[in-house]
């Protein structure tokens, strides 16, 4: 008896989330282009004030969340410390980014639960590098 057995293998690719908060939409897109470079497969939501997070994160939960510091509704603290206070985003991780992140906002964005705070590079390349850096335990 001679049966043919060939072994399947399956393979899971599990995409990243990742939720962009910034009220300027050539900084998402060039946060998206910089985590494109990464990962292409990445999934990449762009919100632009907290109310829009809100609205996106009650039927999904993101595994990274960038926030920019300079906001002019509520600033990246404040956009912290209510996305903190949702449980199902407790293994989430929090980055908020400026063009300057002094060390007393870093102090205040790590106290509120931030998981980083980088400071933002003008030019792609280098700013692919620290998101890199950022995400570097979850290997895109």
């Amino acid at each position: 008896m001679n049966s043919l057995f060939c072994p399947i293998k399956l393979i899971i690719v599990m995409t990243r989330k990742i939720l962009l908060i910034d009220d300027d939409e050539n900084e998402l897109d060039l946060f998206e282009a910089a985590l494109r470079a990464i990962d292409k497969t990445v999934e990449c939501i762009q919100c632009k004030n907290l109310t829009e997070t809100l609205e996106y994160l009650l039927h999904h939960v993101p595994d990274y969340i960038f926030i920019n510091f300079n906001m002019p509704k509520e600033n990246g603290l404040e956009c912290l410390s209510q996305l903190r206070q949702i449980k199902k985003l407790e293994n989430s991780r929090i980055i908020l980014y400026s063009n300057h992140i002094s060390e007393e906002m870093n102090q205040e964005a790590m106290a509120l639960g931030a998981y980083a705070c980088i400071k933002k590079p003008s030019m792609i390349n280098l700013l692919v590098k620290k998101l890199k850096e950022v995400i570097n335990d979850h290997h895109f």
